[in-house]
């Protein structure tokens, strides 16, 4: 289900492209769509913790709209700091 999910966001033109993986851009997107499956596979091989104040008794009745909440919300998102001191 996992390469399922990524392999989905392939195009027929990035195919023809010889391009492996989805655009850059997408990326945000792409990986909570994947995170979603992860999530969801483990949680039916009974291998998900849960997160924070959510545990496997949650994961499990959550939907899938939920759970993509859940994996956006759980995300990292890179702050960086400016590379050149600006005058």
């Amino acid at each position: 289900m996992l390469l399922h999910s990524l392999a989905s966001y392939i195009t027929e033109e990035d195919i023809q492209k010889g391009i492996l993986f989805p655009s850059i851009s997408r990326i945000r997107h792409i990986t909570t769509q994947v995170g979603t499956a992860v999530v969801h596979a483990a949680v039916a091989e009974d291998l998900a913790e849960g997160h924070g104040d959510i545990g496997l008794k949650e994961l499990a009745y959550m939907s899938k709209e939920e759970i993509v909440e859940y994996v956006s919300r759980n995300m990292w998102y890179p702050i960086y700091s400016p590379l050149v001191h600006e005058k």
